[in-house]
């Protein structure tokens, strides 16, 4: 079309995919580890907190399945990950143009905080 800007190279919901690309897994093997120590301390409701982070961890494969087509179809491929001292770093491609990502551990947590919260249903908001 004339007249129009070209699109974007990179737009906030494509970082946005990536990030949520790259903290979903993380906050998988968070839940794994969990669970296995739940498995290790005497809970008298061990099978509920289990149950209900098993259906957590469903729910997240289900949207890590759902953003790789999101990513695929909007040209977004990330090719490199790599865990630093200070964060997580990754390299991806955006519809033929390199970019890099990196997140401070301390935002890690509290992203996966976020996201977990959401996916137990659970308001961080209030207090104790």
């Amino acid at each position: 079309m004339k007249g129009m800007p070209p699109a974007p190279l990179e737009t906030e919901e494509d970082l946005q995919l990536v990030k949520e690309y790259i903290l979903l897994p993380v906050l998988l093997n968070v839940l794994e580890r969990d669970m296995k120590a739940l498995g290790t301390v005497k809970l008298k409701m061990d099978v509920v907190y289990v149950r209900a982070l098993r259906t957590a961890q469903d729910l997240i494969t289900a949207d890590l399945t759902l953003l790789r087509k999101k990513m695929r179809d909007r040209g977004i491929k990330v090719f490199e990950q790599q865990r630093t001292e200070l964060g997580i770093e990754a390299r991806y491609l955006c519809r033929g143009y390199q970019h890099r990502f990196s997140v401070l551990w301390s935002l890690v947590k509290a992203e996966l905080n976020k996201y977990l919260s959401k996916y137990l249903n659970v308001d961080l908001r209030s207090g104790l």
